[in-house]
């Protein structure tokens, strides 16, 4: 045999036991060790965990919500530093304003009203929320958070970008 021909069998054997292995585990090797896929086959058709801020309330859609576990109660943080939101599952430890989540959830949006706070924001940041601003939400799986930084909105077509 020649080296182009064993190079070429080689090939062919690498590529079909790729291909069983992903048929039969969804797993690849990678470098030598196997890799196990955790495939979420909603995560696209779900689209972007979004986080909007109206002068009345903040809005999370449902995969927002879905990262944070459907919780039917959650509070609210503001990190004014690095003017960062965020917001967990309330668990009853934290001594603090719970809001009603999951049960008020409608047309796939749940909103948690606060509007002093967003008046605050307002004040802080020199962002007017009327229209409302649209943010694409971080997930910290450690501390179960899910969080938006206020300064970086979503550009859209409706606020002159392409």
């Amino acid at each position: 045999m020649t080296s182009s021909l064993i190079f070429s069998c080689c090939q062919e054997l690498t590529f079909l036991l790729f291909v069983i292995l992903l048929v039969l585990g969804e797993e690849i090797v990678r470098g030598g060790v196997i890799v196990k896929f955790n495939f979420d086959w909603n995560y696209v058709s779900n689209g972007a965990p979004y986080v909007t801020i109206s002068s009345l309330a903040l809005g999370l859609n449902t995969p927002s919500s879905s990262l944070l576990g459907n919780p039917e109660e959650v509070i609210v943080g503001f990190d004014s530093q690095n003017m960062i939101i965020g917001i967990k599952k309330y668990d009853g430890i934290e001594n603090t304003k719970s809001y009603k989540f999951y049960s008020r959830m409608k047309n796939g949006w749940v909103r948690i009203g606060c509007k002093d706070f967003i008046k605050h924001l307002s004040f802080l940041t020199g962002l007017d929320f009327v229209p409302a601003k649209r943010y694409v939400a971080q997930f910290d799986p450690d501390e179960k958070i899910l969080f938006i930084s206020v300064l970086d909105t979503v550009k859209t077509k409706e606020e002159g970008e392409d």
